[in-house]
């Protein structure tokens, strides 16, 4: 769009520049070079509403969103065009363009905004948003800063403030002539500035100053023709000082003046207004074919206004209801697109979730199928180590009876081995043949009941040896006497066992009891046993 900025370029130059975009968005299919032939289109239909209105909502929906620059300006565009058609709906343009732009026109949008809100009358909402837009308007745009504070003391005349209307317009007329060459659109503006200076004068009832001032500007106009701002309000107020100060021939001849070019202004409502002030003129004169005459000319002219109104609306009311219809239609297909793609999830969300709930169920149903497998496998062998274990303990048992009937058969051996001891010290003329033979007999019994009991002891050392190993990698102080003892402890035999089995005395295997438990750190009333056993 900067390419179109420059006042002066022509129609030729900006269709040779639309169609340079147009041909690389055949070349590279990229949207954007059709977005900017498109946004071209939209500045050269931007008099034209019947064009204009269908270009925006077009680019609109093209865009989509993507670049907030073709947003605003579109939005700017369809603000502008109903402002004096439907206010409301012009508001809600201007909020959108307002919240979509990011650089490009807000000092712009907010002027737009605050002249909205003073045509409805809401005069502090409109210079709240004229200040915003000076606020954040380039500080070398004299011709902008100039404009807001017109704006301000276009509120100030509202408000009935008319001095400080009056300096407002003056700060904005001093900013322009501070500049040293004025290009066409500045110096029009100047003079707008100008005619607003008289009008407050004439309102502050300074009538030569407002006199002089709006003479000027009708000079101006003469040889700016193209330029309409204010001209049938200098006309009316010229007409009207005239009145006030009696200036009769001066009156007459701005009359005759306005008879001369009021068939020539391009505006129905110009002509109105050139032709209300000669009526006026007629009637105070007292001219009654005139006034007639200009009476009816006035009522042509007002139907043909309001006629050249209502097709206007009728047409620009026409363009937004099909644009309207066109969204809603857009919009409801899209709601039917999206409700089957919903729908089409729902199913397959459904459909993966019964297929997730499946799978689940059917490895849960064969985990617990396995657990159960390994329960009964685990079951199994439990009850097989027990079977074993009970054997083992049977077994265990036998050799302990075994081992308890041979030491008592030793001891009931040696109480006999002692007896015949003691017969040969008593009876000196025993047969000493004779009882030689029987302590022989008695000695190899004992011996045969050691071999029994070193056999038993034998076989449950491979079955200790572990127990033996660990207890010692507990408790490396203990001795191998001691450790030896603590198998004996560990089968629950009683001390006089042990006496016997070890060639010692019951007060010896007792002291090694009490040594061994201090070793195993144990008190005195914690069981042996139990201890032993644990480990």
């Amino acid at each position: 769009m900067i390419e179109l900025s420059p006042t002066d370029i022509t129609q030729k130059e900006i269709n040779k520049i639309k169609e340079r975009e147009f041909e690389k968005f055949k070349k590279t299919k990229d949207e954007k070079y059709l977005l900017s032939s498109k946004l071209i289109e939209l500045f050269q239909n931007r008099h034209n509403d019947p064009k204009l209105i269908p270009l925006v909502y077009k680019l609109l929906k093209l865009n989509d969103g993507k670049y907030n620059y073709i947003s605003t300006i579109c939005n700017f565009n369809l603000a502008l065009k109903f402002e004096n058609n439907s206010p409301r709906l012009a508001m809600q343009f201007i909020d959108i363009a307002i919240k979509s732009d990011r650089k490009y026109f807000l000092p712009h949008l907010y002027h737009a905004k605050g002249r909205f809100y003073y045509t409805e009358g809401k005069y502090s909402n409109a210079l709240f948003y004229f200040r915003k837009s000076l606020k954040v308007t380039d500080p070398n745009d004299k011709l902008y800063i100039a404009s807001m504070y017109n704006n301000f003391a276009l509120v100030d005349d509202k408000l009935n403030h008319i001095e400080s209307a009056l300096k407002n317009v003056q700060k904005g007329i001093k900013i322009l002539e501070s500049k040293d060459v004025l290009d066409k659109v500045e110096l029009n503006f100047l003079n707008v500035l100008k005619s607003n200076l008289g009008m407050y004068f004439y309102k502050l009832k300074d009538y030569r100053s407002a006199e002089k001032i709006l003479l000027q500007e009708v000079e101006f106009y003469k040889s700016n023709e193209d330029f309409y701002a204010n001209k049938s309000q200098i006309y009316q107020k010229l007409f009207d000082i005239y009145s006030i100060t009696n200036q009769n021939e001066n009156q007459k001849k701005l009359v005759e003046y306005l008879i001369s070019i009021a068939p020539n202004l391009k505006t129905i409502s110009d002509k109105i207004s050139a032709y209300e002030i000669i009526q006026k003129y007629y009637i105070n004169t007292g001219n009654n074919l005139q006034t007639k005459v200009n009476t009816e000319r006035l009522n042509q002219l007002s139907h043909l206004f309001l006629e050249e109104n209502k097709n206007n609306l009728k047409e620009i009311s026409g363009l937004l209801n099909n644009e309207m219809i066109k969204s809603i239609d857009e919009k409801y297909n899209y709601e039917i697109k999206i409700e089957k793609r919903k729908n089409l999830f729902i199913i397959t969300a459904t459909l993966l979730f019964i297929s997730i709930f499946i799978i689940i169920a059917i490895s849960i149903r064969n985990k617990i199928k396995e657990e159960k497998i390994l329960a009964e496998k685990q079951k199994q062998i439990l009850e097989n180590n027990e079977k074993i274990l009970e054997q083992n303990l049977k077994i265990q048992q036998e050799k302990i009876k075994s081992l308890h009937q041979n030491l008592n058969l030793k001891i009931e051996t040696e109480k006999a081995f002692l007896e015949n001891l003691r017969k040969i010290k008593r009876l000196k003329n025993i047969d000493s043949e004779q009882m030689l033979r029987d302590l022989f007999l008695k000695v190899t019994n004992l011996m045969n009941i050691d071999k029994k009991n070193h056999h038993l002891i034998n076989e449950s050392s491979i079955e200790n040896n572990q127990f033996l190993i660990r207890l010692k990698d507990l408790y490396p102080s203990l001795t191998n006497k001691e450790l030896k003892l603590c198998t004996y402890f560990r089968m629950d035999l009683s001390s006089k066992e042990i006496s016997s089995l070890e060639n010692t005395t019951m007060g010896t295997v007792r002291v090694y009891k009490t040594k061994i438990k201090t070793k195993l750190e144990l008190d005195k009333e914690s069981d042996l046993l139990d201890f032993l056993k644990n480990i």
